[in-house]
């Protein structure tokens, strides 16, 4: 029974997901290199010009995703901190991040916390949960959600067909996470955790690697390849459609090497590094046997399997009782 109501809670977000698209067809952003995007600090003033986005190198990745300001917030009250972003995009609403707090009152752990693409809400169940544990839980906002968003559409900035400018907002994005690990170190926080669903996932993942003051992560229903997730996901087709005539699979995957996690492995395996894979066995969207190559690789060079728990669910039917409830069941213990 409980299959049967995950499979029909998935196909009804899935009909959502693609009217949505439809809605929005007129306005997507269509296919373009825009390379030089991916190494902008600066939009409003970025030069033209071909980049190569096919990086090979370890210092080249570190040097990608080096934290160019300090991690001081600019506002902070007991429920939220606000800090300016690394990267200065032409949309100044984007330009500041808000995360929520939910304090434990201890100092033993934080978790950091990171949505899904076109989120239209936050996750008080989970922080509240995690809070009460004595896990202070800060939700992060990524680049063009929620505040950060000046219209209907803004998410689309976050990951579409333009190939530099999703490599510029995913840099965006975990570097404002590593911005929020780094705060919370200071505060003198013993554990911190990052957490991510879906793209958020994948962002946590890249916080991870490159922020070794990380202890854990939580990567749930992440694809690690963001260009076999608009390959093979039901949802993408229409990102694919304009994509496809100018681009092969493999050639977005080289110039997304940078915000694939399968070319992270060196920094996940690392040995303090604890980690955690929470997929859905039935999810058409980031289908879980797309990770089996990272967790392959992550096996061989850890000397063993990082944890792993599969639900009988899809995608958002990993929301729904009873699968929410063993899903935090199972983190927890982990965490704990």
């Amino acid at each position: 029974m409980f299959r049967y109501l995950a499979r029909h809670h998935d196909r009804k977000h899935i009909k959502r997901s693609l009217q949505r698209q439809e809605r929005i067809s007129k306005s997507a952003i269509g296919f373009a290199h825009d390379t030089s995007l991916a190494f902008a600090v600066n939009e409003p003033v970025v030069k033209d010009g071909d980049h190569d986005l096919a990086v090979t190198t370890l210092c080249e990745t570190e040097a990608f995703f080096t934290p160019l300001l300090p991690a001081e917030p600019i506002y902070q009250d007991a429920h939220r901190v606000i800090f300016e972003s690394d990267i200065k995009t032409s949309d100044e609403k984007n330009n500041v991040f808000e995360c929520v707090v939910t304090e434990s009152g201890a100092k033993d752990h934080a978790l950091v916390v990171f949505h899904h693409w076109y989120s239209r809400n936050r996750y008080p169940a989970f922080s509240r949960y995690f809070a009460k544990r004595g896990m202070t839980v800060v939700e992060a906002t990524l680049p063009y959600h929620f505040s950060r968003g000046s219209n209907d559409c803004s998410e689309e900035q976050f990951f579409n067909a333009s190939i530099g400018r999703t490599v510029r907002s995913m840099r965006q994005a975990v570097l404002d996470g590593r911005k929020i690990v780094r705060w919370l170190k200071g505060q003198r926080y013993r554990t911190i955790t990052v957490v991510g669903m879906c793209l958020g996932g994948t962002v946590a993942g890249l916080v991870a690697a490159q922020e070794e003051i990380v202890d854990k992560a939580v990567l749930m229903l992440t694809p690690p390849s963001p260009a076999d997730l608009i390959w093979t996901s039901e949802t993408m087709q229409r990102l694919k459609g304009r994509i496809e005539p100018s681009m092969s699979l493999e050639d977005l995957r080289k110039a997304w090497t940078l915000i694939n996690l399968d070319m992270h492995t060196f920094w996940l395996s690392r040995p303090d590094l604890e980690l955690l894979f929470v997929q859905g066995r039935c999810d058409t969207i980031a289908r879980p046997e797309r990770a089996h190559h990272l967790i392959h690789d992550l096996t061989s060079l850890r000397g063993r399997p990082p944890e792993l728990l599969q639900l009988n669910c899809g995608h958002s039917s990993i929301g729904m009782f009873p699968y929410n409830i063993i899903a935090a069941r199972k983190v927890l213990r982990f965490l704990m």
